[in-house]
Formats: structure tokens, C-alpha cells, sequence
């Protein structure tokens, strides 16, 4: 009995690695290219914008308002980042610019931003 329990063991261990050997040999060993090309990019017009920020009593900002957004840019994201000492984000927000454009205002900014480490903003928009 246990020399059929050592055969079927041995069988069945065989069998499985030929089973992995199988499905290994059907993985492909290539890869796409990487490469690079032109495309045209427009702007909506936004090469300038402006913000304004509202700070509560604990010196926090509690919104960051963005007026004259292009309305050619009308369906596109954008994005504003606060920036604080060294570059860094301090938080940022994004929403789809309404029809006709206008001022969007922004206040989730997924954290905690004091007003006094605010140093600037990075703005960016994104198509639809």
C-alpha cells in the first residue's frame, strides 16, 4: 500500500510539472516598442490665470476661487495645486470647467492647508 501511495505521489507530482511547464511555454517573451511621435496641442486660452483664497479663523484655506476661465475651455478638467516651500504639493482640486466657463471655485483640497504655507498655485487643464 505504501509503495502505490509513493507511485501515485510521484505520478501526480510529475504530472503537475508538466502542467506548469505547459502554460509557462504559452507566455510570450515579447514586448511592444516604445516610440515616440507629434501631435498638435491647443490651448483654451488659459496662459494666464489667477486665484484668490478664503482663510478661516484657524488659518486654514478654506477655498481657492479661479475667475475667468476661458470658455473655450468649456468640458475640460482643471486642476489647481497649492504649493508651499520647495515646490511641494500642499493639496490640490479638479473639476469640469462648466459651459461659457466663468469662475470656478474649489474647496476640498484632500487635506489640511494652512494659509501660511501657501507660497503659489500650479494650474493645469486637461481635455475631455
Amino acid at each position: 500500500m505504501k509503495l502505490l501511495a509513493k507511485i501515485l505521489g510521484t505520478a501526480l507530482a510529475v504530472a503537475a510539472t508538466f502542467a506548469a511547464t505547459g502554460a509557462a511555454a504559452s507566455l510570450a517573451f515579447t514586448s511592444t516598442p516604445l516610440s515616440a511621435g507629434n501631435a498638435s496641442v491647443t490651448s483654451c486660452g488659459v496662459a494666464s490665470l489667477s486665484a484668490t483664497r478664503n482663510v478661516d479663523n484657524a488659518g486654514n484655506v478654506t477655498q481657492v476661487t479661479i475667475p475667468s476661465v476661458p470658455a473655450a475651455c468649456a468640458g475640460e478638467t482643471l486642476s489647481v495645486t497649492l504649493v508651499g516651500a520647495a515646490n511641494a504639493s500642499l493639496g490640490s482640486a479638479s473639476a469640469v470647467v462648466p459651459a461659457g466657463g466663468g469662475t470656478m471655485s474649489f474647496s476640498s483640497f484632500g487635506a489640511t492647508v494652512s494659509a501660511a504655507s501657501l507660497l503659489g498655485y500650479r494650474y493645469a487643464v486637461a481635455g475631455a
